[in-house]
């Protein structure tokens, strides 16, 4: 990512139905969660939204919670640290070291799925993937 100038990235987890954006670590060294935001906080949270936002299983109305956490009451993002704090997060180390804006996409409640999910899987992120990565040619202000 250093040596190829990288402008968009995304990692894709499995877990959780969530999209998180930096900074992923707190400040406060003895807090587990604090927001945590960079200056660049209104594209990060607009990126993070453009995926949520147009993904299936994220935006059904007949969505559960995965665990405990309660992510459809914030829009399905949130700052990393304010979610739980990794230190040195490729997210962090992408906008930090590279200068490309980074997110990590949590696809599906299921952290291992069955290969027979796998379609439906494709089908829930398809339009998602598509739309972040239009996101590089946007011109306007997210704000």
């Amino acid at each position: 990512m250093q040596r190829y100038p990288f402008v968009l990235s995304a990692n894709l987890h499995g877990g959780e139905l969530v999209v998180t954006y930096p900074f992923d670590m707190t400040r406060t060294y003895w807090k587990a969660q604090e927001l945590t935001p960079t200056p660049d906080d209104g594209v990060f949270r607009w990126l993070a939204t453009v995926y949520a936002t147009s993904n299936l299983a994220m935006a059904s109305e007949e969505r559960r919670l995965c665990h405990y956490d309660d992510f459809i009451r914030y829009g399905n993002i949130i700052n990393g640290a304010n979610w739980h704090t990794v230190a040195g997060s490729m997210n962090d180390f992408s906008y930090l070291h590279t200068n490309c804006f980074e997110i990590t996409v949590e696809l599906s409640c299921d952290k291992f799925p069955h290969a027979s999910e796998l379609p439906a899987e494709w089908e829930n992120n398809r339009e998602s993937l598509l739309l972040y990565m239009e996101q590089v040619g946007w011109g306007g202000d997210p704000r």
